[in-house]
């Protein structure tokens, strides 16, 4: 687990919800999906704006996207992919990494629906149970 710099490990679960670290760089499966599919890639060393980044940490960012867009295609088929750096509760760098669906999809006994598309992702308050989740993130490590 990563130091104790800000509550961002805690918010996204990770030790439950970790799918790949990096030297840099820690990709999780996001507890709250709004789509299937929906992680976090959250630097490991905190900083509050992305300007402080390290060439490194860049470079191995570009991994990052290579894997995750991989896996998540092989894994549920996206249409698009969206990137999302808000940090408006955690002001910790990550990325919220969207892959969005033109039709539902049917997985884990849910039908996840994509809401906004073609247009903005609408964020789904309620929460998939852990079962599902687990679910999820099983399919993405086989692809991973």
């Amino acid at each position: 687990m990563m130091a104790a710099c800000c509550e961002i490990w805690d918010t996204f679960g990770e030790k439950e919800n970790t799918l790949k670290e990096y030297s840099h760089w820690k990709l999780l499966l996001r507890n709250r999906n709004t789509t299937i599919g929906n992680c976090v890639a959250v630097t490991k060393r905190h900083m509050e704006s992305f300007s402080e980044i390290t060439p490194e940490e860049m470079a191995e960012f570009a991994q990052v996207v290579k894997d995750v867009e991989t896996a998540l295609k092989a894994a549920f088929g996206y249409n698009k992919i969206n990137y999302q750096m808000l940090m408006m509760k955690d002001r910790h760098t990550h990325f919220h990494i969207l892959p969005r669906y033109s039709t539902d999809k049917y997985f884990a006994g849910i039908v996840w629906k994509d809401e906004g598309w073609p247009g903005l992702p609408v964020q789904r308050k309620e929460q998939a149970s852990k079962e599902a989740l687990g679910d999820v993130k099983a399919e993405i490590l086989k692809h991973l």
